[in-house]
């Protein structure tokens, strides 16, 4: 277990690991689930269940950001709380999330029971796709609670100071959904029924676990069923916290949306099949930048709660750093493998090969720039500063790629569909190192205003407080720095 002294002044490299490399195993395991479904589909029914699975991916999203909104939104208010010493507060938020998983469970069940063929009937496409995305969907909603909560208690747990019992936990649900999807697709036959029996199952057994460990005597901030309230005010300080998290997910959902429906006008089934399988490829990728960014939150968290501002501007700089390397290594892989890692997913189909190839192509560009933008988006979170972070993930969807999705393929075809989403990365990107830049002046010159802050007025002091906790602290902070001067 990982203490608040070493939170505050251990060593930001080892803490880094502690963190970081169970949170990017938890994330790629809870990813590669998806990955997995999609190998043992494309091999056993082939592009028409690849281009099915990949039209249904936009309503399993948003389940999985109910999740993240709850998980994340939570566990940065808990990291906040126990740096500042507020230990009864940060139980609190933890016995209001519980609930709230299965509240939030409950109405996706229902409404995507309700709903499930409208949502997909919209991308107007008729085909065996359509189908075979109805019967992923129907079982993804009816276990949707299962998902909600593996996603939103494994921060939490990761929190109270367990990231290698997350790791375990989220390994365990992994290799049971290898064996489930072998079982359900390969040998019972069942396809696509059986992918997402399989995927609900293996969400199960984390959620369980999770659980087991949430309500157990080893737990720092234990869950108990007569402390369990959905209390108004706390739960809308989740959802404005993880909001964030919860926005980049959805936007990710209608930003799937969006490309299904283009591809579809400018190309064909095919090419929304070969889209699913860059998904699958990229999407470890982006899961290696979200572990790492989701991983150093409670040190970022802790730090920035405490006033140990210069431990924060080190450990982001190490995570940038990380996610750089990342992203120039995925570029290599897939610049010098491309034919080897799309015959993963299908050996046999020339069609979807060259297809998947030509996009490929455009779309690695992205994963050079792709990881500062998360980390930036996710460190705002990690601080409370909703604001910053709705501003990159809402810019980035809304500003630049759907422009972009629309007016690109008009001169350039389905090329233009492939070209949106990196040119939308380097565009974003140059805005988040304006952000940036302002940020790391304040937390490398934070020495002198702690200084300084010591002896303020509590006037100036609670002023800067509030500050932070609504996002404006870097000008408040400066203010109160220059009233103590």
């Amino acid at each position: 277990m990982i203490s608040d002294e070493e939170m505050k002044s251990g060593n930001i490299l080892k803490l880094f690991w502690k963190f970081a490399l169970p949170a990017v195993i938890g994330v790629l395991i809870a990813g590669i689930q998806g990955i997995i479904d999609g190998f043992f589909i494309g091999n056993a029914i082939g592009s028409p269940g690849l281009a099915g699975i990949t039209l249904a991916y936009p309503p399993y999203l948003a389940i999985i950001g109910a999740g993240i909104i709850i998980g994340i939104g939570s566990s940065s208010l808990i990291a906040l709380k126990l740096g500042e010493g507020k230990t009864g507060e940060a139980l609190e938020i933890m016995n209001n999330a519980f609930p709230l998983c299965l509240l939030a469970g409950a109405i996706f069940t229902i409404g995507g029971l309700v709903f499930c063929k409208t949502s997909i009937n919209l991308l107007g496409t008729n085909g065996p796709a359509l189908s075979l995305a109805q019967e992923y969907l129907y079982v993804i909603f009816a276990g949707s609670v299962f998902m909600i909560l593996a996603i939103a208690l494994e921060p939490l747990v990761r929190n109270d100071g367990k990231p290698k019992l997350c790791m375990k936990i989220m390994i365990a649900g992994v290799l049971a959904n290898v064996v489930l999807d072998f079982l359900f697709i390969m040998y019972l036959k069942l396809g696509m029924q059986g992918a997402a029996t399989a995927t609900i199952l293996s969400f199960a057994l984390p959620a369980a676990l999770l659980t087991h460990h949430l309500f157990g005597s080893k737990a720092k901030l234990r869950l108990r069923l007569k402390d369990m309230k959905v209390k108004t005010a706390t739960t809308l300080q989740i959802l404005k916290s993880g909001v964030p998290a919860f926005v980049m997910q959805i936007s990710f959902a209608l930003v799937l949306f969006a490309q299904n429906y283009m591809l579809l006008k400018y190309g064909s089934e095919i090419a929304v099949s070969a889209y699913g399988v860059i998904g699958y490829l990229f999407s470890i990728f982006t899961m290696l930048f979200e572990g790492i960014a989701l991983g150093v939150q409670p040190i970022i968290g802790f730090n920035y709660g405490a006033g140990n501002y210069k431990r924060v501007l080190k450990t982001l700089k190490l995570t940038m750093l990380s996610c750089t390397l990342i992203g120039a290594l995925g570029f290599a892989l897939i610049y010098l493998f491309p034919e080897s890692l799309v015959q993963i997913f299908s050996q046999s189909d020339s069609e979807l090969l060259d297809v998947t190839l030509q996009g490929m192509d455009i779309f690695m560009l992205s994963l050079l720039v792709e990881g500062t933008v998360l980390l930036t988006a996710v460190y705002y979170q990690s601080i409370n500063r909703v604001k910053a972070a709705l501003f990159i993930h809402l810019g980035k969807i809304f500003i630049f790629l759907f422009p972009l999705l629309f007016i690109l393929p008009q001169f350039f075809d389905l090329n233009g569909v492939w070209a949106a989403s990196p040119a939308t990365e380097y565009l974003m990107t140059a805005v988040v190192m304006v952000m940036l830049s302002k940020e790391f002046k304040f937390l490398g010159s934070s020495r002198k205003a702690e200084i300084n802050t010591k002896h303020a007025t509590p006037a100036s002091r609670s002023s800067v407080k509030a500050a932070n906790e609504e996002g404006t602290g870097y000008i408040t902070f400066r203010h109160a720095e220059r009233e103590t001067s």
